[in-house]
């Protein structure tokens, strides 16, 4: 009886029309009434398309639904109406990521590179983290993912696991009481400060409250605290990137101008494609908006921090590359190359050499390589993922499509090679089988299971 009344609860709540606050500085007041109903319909879905560097064996392949681009991120694309994202085997497979196509404006101004060092401050639930992970994995560059808050952590860790590449730390940190050792090592911070939320009421993910002076202030006494912490972390030439998913001016462009009025160095830095989306209080503020956009909305800016000083590029020594197995029991499961392992209680993590030489490792939980649930160790689902050329499996087992969607809902397969091997569809890595004379066990965790679209309908070829 729980559910219904939750339920009605929601549905009172978006039937009212709320008062948006003093909003008169940034949209026109015509605007604001189409706002006020945008705000109650859930925004389209959007997905974010793995890029070409992070696809490891995978092999590209059109979408199995229609879609058209997002036009301030070019690997963001708006779905068809009639489609579940998340029920396709590509999905599944991460081939692409489903994400509110406003979360992606941050992104954009993020343009991360392969070889930087990112801090994602407030990284939970990990959709933006897993988009910079896909960019520095492949590369040379590292993420220290912190979320505050532990019971968001799994969630991150998952996301993060399923990029495929271990180059990679998460943290779980005060902003205002990270480690010394991470003062200005970074190229870019990340702050997706938590706010009021307000963008959030058309999901049933907030409500009408959000829009309270009390509740405002108090995020906005937050935001500053967090992001004044955050720009620490950046090196001199660097850049801070600072999103809320809030309409409120004093959440956004307030913020923002105390921080720059309090802290030296630090200016607004615009881009020139983004003009369109531009705040009216600030120039190098962007603002999207449910009525103008398909998304939820959005704000972002981009700061730049002054001076010049580049990171000392490390690379992974030739002695460093010979091969480890990765034995469990008594059966190898495969072997890794250029990493040091470490065990965390009855987890044991791998870190790649070259980023070990430069942290103190013990700052938070890496690349999990494998676990003990009871008396005996596992391979981890992470390490069935990762798509990485440091990592090499025993044996992988291609599915079609009817075996991957049975694999991907948990069911044990027809048998086939014997011992630990990795699953895959398409080159896409999807977790572990353990195949004996009868079957393959499945081994993919109860919280990765997915439902689907059966196989037997045909899609439309159009896509991107």
């Amino acid at each position: 009886m729980a559910k219904p009344k939750k339920h009605y609860r929601l549905k009172m709540q978006v039937s009212e029309t709320p008062f948006l606050g003093n909003l008169d500085e940034v949209l026109h007041s015509d605007e604001q009434v189409a706002l006020a109903e945008a705000i109650k319909t859930r925004p389209p879905k959007a997905i974010r398309m793995r890029p070409t560097q992070a696809q490891g064996a995978g092999f590209e392949r059109p979408l199995p639904f229609s879609s058209d681009q997002v036009p301030w991120y070019s690997d963001g694309y708006f779905c068809s109406e009639s489609h579940q994202p998340g029920r396709f085997l590509e999905h599944a497979a991460g081939v692409y990521f489903v994400q509110d196509a406003g979360s992606m404006l941050a992104l954009r101004l993020l343009d991360v590179q392969s070889h930087e060092w990112i801090a994602d401050v407030c990284a939970a639930p990990g959709a933006k983290a897993s988009a910079i992970l896909e960019q520095v994995g492949p590369g040379s560059g590292f993420l220290l993912a912190n979320e505050p808050i532990r019971s968001r952590l799994p969630a991150l860790e998952f996301n993060l696991a399923r990029v495929g590449f271990p180059r990679y730390c998460v943290a779980s940190k005060d902003p205002e009481r990270f480690s010394p050792q991470w003062k200005q090592q970074f190229d870019a911070a990340l702050v997706d400060a938590p706010c009021t939320g307000q963008m959030l009421v058309g999901r049933g993910k907030q409500s009408f409250a959000a829009f309270t002076e009390s509740q405002i202030s108090h995020s906005a006494a937050r935001q500053l605290r967090i992001v004044s912490a955050a720009s620490s972390l950046v090196r001199p030439g660097g850049r801070l990137v600072y999103s809320t998913c809030t309409f409120a001016p004093a959440e956004n462009e307030d913020v923002i101008e105390t921080f720059l009025a309090t802290h030296d160095g630090w200016r607004v830095e615009e881009v020139a494609e983004l003009q369109q989306w531009q705040s009216p209080r600030s120039p190098g503020g962007y603002r999207l908006y449910p009525h103008r956009d398909r998304c939820a909305g959005a704000y972002a800016i981009r700061l730049r921090l002054s001076g010049d000083a580049k990171r000392v590029q490390t690379s992974i020594r030739h002695k460093d590359m010979k091969d480890e197995p990765l034995v469990l029991g008594k059966e190898s499961v495969g072997s890794t190359r250029g990493g040091c392992r470490i065990q965390q209680a009855n987890r044991w993590e791998e870190v790649p050499r070259d980023i070990q030489r430069q942290i103190d490792i013990s700052c938070g939980r890496h690349g999990e390589i494998a676990y003990r649930p009871a008396k005996q160790w596992l391979p981890s689902h992470a390490l069935g993922l990762r798509r990485d050329r440091y990592w090499s499996p025993s044996g992988t087992h291609e599915l079609d499509d009817y075996g991957a969607q049975q694999f991907m809902q948990g069911l044990s397969l027809p048998p086939g090679p014997t011992g630990w091997v990795i699953a895959s569809w398409r080159g896409h890595p999807l977790g572990w089988l353990r195949g004996n004379k009868e079957r393959l066990n499945n081994g993919l965790p109860a919280s990765a299971r997915l439902g689907f679209v059966p196989v037997s309908y045909v899609f439309p070829e159009e896509s991107m």
